[in-house]
């Protein structure tokens, strides 16, 4: 077979091999990759050179050489013949334009199309290795089209032959050819990982697990795009995925159920009042469980202790503790919730002492307290604590003072002055602020002046005294309450011879015995009489035709009995 027949017959081998490509692409039916792996085009120290080429759904060429001169690779070539696709490395920099042809025997030419992407170029120990990446078929005449089953392929190379990047002159010893066979690649396995993981709310792509290289996430079980890695992760959903090795990607994929889970909220209440009495076993205090919480924060205030990650916790309080607050917070794996906070107050068992003076009887926890002593009073206050009233009562009563006083005329008493009898009261005020009654009773006996008019015959005599011409006379006594009188007698008295012309009468008997009853002798008509203590206060009168009864209310002592004008002294024991 001649040459131009043997290009004729590659040429139509590679069409065909083109268009099954292009079939197995659009029907998603060829996931088959192919490598030549690698290749060593040059050994010599210092200046080794190889070469791999995938072919996939796209190729990949990995090519490596000396980091300080050129080097360059043809494909499907025996010598620098013209129209040989080439990629060279051609700079310090990462060459923009590594895409070239072969013209002859001669520097290589740039093609205009650019088909290949490089995707890494990088320097370690002396050697650079680029990795570049294009379509099995460029449309583009300059460039190679690569087989896409299994084949054979012959690869020309060269280098600088000194450190330069400058095209020029290799030498004999600084080119080649070689071979590489395409061998069929078996697609790795499905990267392996937990069938259901669990993320708090807004994970993305990038944080589900998945063990292999170059791991892929997808949201189907087959086909589809890569998820990019700030993909919001959705709840319940499941994911799918492949892992590349050695640029092949598992067809299998890891399926994986995704939960999210948020923080949780904060707990809405404790179930256990902030005010307690004071217990040296300590108070329990808890709250309602929260959903998505794996465990709960507490902080206890000062002068309290204990600790907990569940609902509840035990606090055990010094006596000295008065107020503070305690905090509850919520948690799982993706962080806390805002706190609840109890404001705790302790209270403590009392004894208060209270002394109380009051002017009536005082009411104390229901009971009327009547006299003075002390007493003791025990109950549970609201929060349950002991609590004791020492209530040391004194009864200081209402005060009542009864003066009696007799008097003669009048009687002076608080800026006041009385002048007759009577009851009167006056309320005062004691040390103590209780009311004081004053009671005065209240006899006030008069001071008398008395006058009597009395004629007689002859002389008259009153008490002692003998008066034997007419006048105003005058005679001073004290009464049988104390009080001063006075009687005042205007006496007239008549000549002896007149004596006869009055009748005289007889009185007994004198003193008056215990019948009350007062004889007058030689009386033969009704007379009138008029009887008169010693003030000249008429006591008793009226008619009287012998006999005078004296009436019950008179006292004993003396009166006078007035008849006719004649005046005679009565003593009634």
């Amino acid at each position: 077979m001649t040459p131009r027949s043997m290009n004729f017959f590659t040429k139509w081998y590679q069409w065909i091999l083109l268009m099954v490509l292009n079939l197995c692409m659009s029907h998603e039916v060829c996931s088959q990759t192919y490598s030549t792996g690698t290749i060593t085009l040059s050994n010599t120290v210092g200046l080794a050179m190889t070469a791999k080429i995938d072919v996939g759904t796209q190729v990949t060429l990995t090519l490596t050489g000396p980091a300080g001169r050129w080097f360059a690779v043809g494909f499907d070539a025996g010598s620098m013949a013209a129209g040989t696709d080439i990629v060279s490395v051609n700079s310090s920099a990462t060459p923009l334009a590594c895409d070239s042809y072969l013209t002859g025997y001669s520097a290589p030419t740039t093609d205009l199309q650019q088909d290949w992407t490089i995707s890494s170029d990088g320097v370690s120990g002396g050697v650079r290795t680029i990795v570049a990446t294009r379509l099995l078929d460029t449309n583009d005449p300059n460039d190679f089209v690569f087989p896409s089953t299994p084949t054979s392929i012959s690869l020309i190379w060269a280098r600088s032959g000194s450190s330069t990047y400058n095209y020029s002159y290799h030498g004999g010893s600084n080119r080649g050819v070689s071979v590489a066979n395409f061998s069929l690649l078996q697609p790795p396995s499905a990267p392996t990982g937990a069938a259901n993981q669990t993320f708090c709310t807004g994970a993305t792509i990038a944080q589900l697990s998945a063990n292999g290289t170059s791991i892929q996430w997808y949201s189907n079980p087959a086909g589809g795009m890569p998820l990019a890695s700030n993909t919001l992760l959705v709840n319940a959903n499941t994911y799918y995925a492949t892992q590349t090795i050695n640029g092949l990607e598992s067809s299998d994929r890891l399926e994986v159920a995704v939960s999210l889970i948020s923080i949780p909220q904060s707990p809405t209440s404790f179930n256990e009042p902030a005010d307690f009495c004071y217990m040296s076993s300590g108070h329990q205090f808890s709250i309602g469980s929260v959903p998505n919480a794996t465990s709960y924060v507490w902080t206890v205030p000062n002068g309290a202790t204990g600790s907990s990650i569940d609902t509840n916790i035990n606090l055990l309080f010094s006596p000295n503790f008065q107020s503070g607050t305690l905090t509850v917070m919520a948690q799982n794996a993706c962080g806390q919730s805002a706190p609840l906070n109890l404001v705790l107050n302790q209270h403590l068992p009392a004894t208060n002492n209270l002394n109380v003076t009051s002017c009536t009887p005082y009411l104390f926890e229901g009971q009327i307290l009547s006299q003075s002593g002390i007493y003791i009073y025990q109950w549970a206050t609201t929060w349950g604590c002991d609590s004791t009233v020492v209530l040391n009562l004194t009864i200081d009563p209402q005060i009542n003072h009864h003066i009696i006083e007799v008097t003669c005329g009048s009687y002076s008493w608080n800026g006041q002055t009385f002048f007759s009898s009577g009851i009167y009261l006056d309320t005062l005020q004691a040390s103590t602020g209780c009311d004081s009654i004053v009671t005065l009773d209240l006899t006030i006996n008069p001071i008398t002046s008395i006058t009597l008019d009395s004629t007689v015959i002859g002389s008259f005599s009153w008490n002692g005294t003998v008066y034997t011409s007419s006048g105003i006379y005058s005679q001073y006594f004290t009464s049988e309450q104390g009080c001063d009188s006075t009687v005042t007698i205007n006496l007239t008295l008549l000549l002896a011879e007149l004596h006869e012309q009055k009748k005289d009468y007889g009185i007994y008997p004198n003193p008056v015995g215990d019948q009350n009853q007062l004889f007058i002798q030689d009386l033969n008509d009704k007379v009138f009489y008029k009887i008169r203590d010693v003030h000249g206060k008429l006591i008793q009168e009226g008619f009287s035709d012998g006999v005078i009864v004296m009436e019950d209310s008179m006292n004993c002592g003396i009166y006078y009995l007035e008849i006719e004008q004649r005046v005679f002294k009565v003593l009634l024991e």
